[in-house]
C-alpha cells in the first residue's frame, strides 16, 4: 500500500477515535481545544481526519481524553483497516 494511503488511513483513523471519544466526553471542540492549549481549528481538523498531528499534540489529545499515549493508540490502531498491516 502506498505511503500517502496509509499516512491518509491512519489520520481518519484517529479522526474517529477523537471524534467519539470527544461525544463520549460530551465536549465541544472548542473546550477541547482550550483545555489542551490547541486551536479549536486543530481539533477540527484532526476529528475529520485532515491532520497528521505531530507526536505532541497527540499526547495531548491523550491526555485531554484520560488516556495514556499507548492506550489511545490502541484505540487508533484497532479503527485501521485490516490491510494497513500487510506489506505491499
Amino acid at each position: 500500500m502506498q505511503d500517502k494511503v496509509k499516512k491518509q488511513e491512519l489520520s481518519e483513523a484517529l479522526g474517529r477515535v477523537i471524534s467519539r471519544l470527544k461525544k463520549d466526553s460530551n465536549l465541544s471542540a472548542r473546550t477541547l481545544a482550550y483545555g489542551i492549549n490547541l486551536s479549536k481549528t486543530t481539533i477540527l481538523l484532526a476529528e475529520q481526519g485532515k491532520l497528521d498531528p505531530q507526536l505532541s499534540t497527540f499526547f495531548k489529545l491523550s491526555e485531554a481524553f484520560y488516556k495514556k499515549p499507548d492506550e489511545m493508540m490502541r484505540l487508533v490502531v484497532k479503527e485501521l483497516p485490516k490491510s494497513w498491516f500487510q506489506n505491499d
